[in-house]
């Protein structure tokens, strides 16, 4: 298997997988961060996870809620964006852990396996299967607030903080009675 650095949501399943098939466990935890992309984290994570052991490994419920920090897409200025992720998913045991016996192939071979796994130490990095589903709630179109005026198309400033800079177009005359029909119509 190839090495690689746990997340802080690392739990020992040894001693769960050596027990019978639908015993349970109950974990819950809290983090400061976990880095999802090259920009966004997810921070002040707490979660539970309920474990319960199946003949092939662990199967996870869990539940987290954080904040996600990202950018926002009109200002360009921070965004945090509170999320919800609950997801369910089968760990499989990598090594046998009475024997130490391998139980799996060659799993860096095969890339198209999307699995999750448990290591050969009987760590189950619950972080893995958060980063990726955190990532699918990430908003399509974040936003510092929900009436965030964003930049101007024309001078860049951020309309949020200060007004535009942007010299007025003169009308053109074949539009003159439409603009003042709209003129009017706002000041009502």
């Amino acid at each position: 298997m190839a090495k690689h650095k746990h997340s802080p949501l690392t739990f020992n399943v040894a001693q769960l997988l050596r027990e019978e098939v639908g015993s349970r466990r109950h974990h819950e935890f809290t983090e400061e961060v976990l880095p999802l992309h090259e920009r966004e984290s997810l921070r002040n994570i707490a979660g539970t996870a309920r474990f319960t052991r199946t003949p092939s490994g662990v199967y996870v419920e869990s539940t987290v809620t954080g904040v996600i920090h990202c950018d926002c897409m009109r200002c360009l200025q921070p965004a945090r964006v509170a999320i919800t992720v609950t997801f369910t998913e089968e760990y499989v045991a990598s090594v046998d852990v009475t024997t130490g016996a391998s139980l799996v192939k060659h799993v860096d071979d095969d890339e198209d396996d999307d699995r999750f796994f448990i290591d050969e130490h009987h760590l189950l990095d619950l972080g893995v299967a958060l980063r990726e589903y955190a990532l699918l709630e990430l908003p399509m179109r974040p936003l510092c607030k929900s009436d965030c005026r964003g930049l101007c198309a024309g001078c860049g400033v951020d309309l949020n903080v200060e007004a535009c800079r942007c010299h007025q177009e003169p009308v053109d005359e074949r539009f003159a009675a439409l603009k003042a029909l709209l003129d009017s119509s706002e000041s009502q």
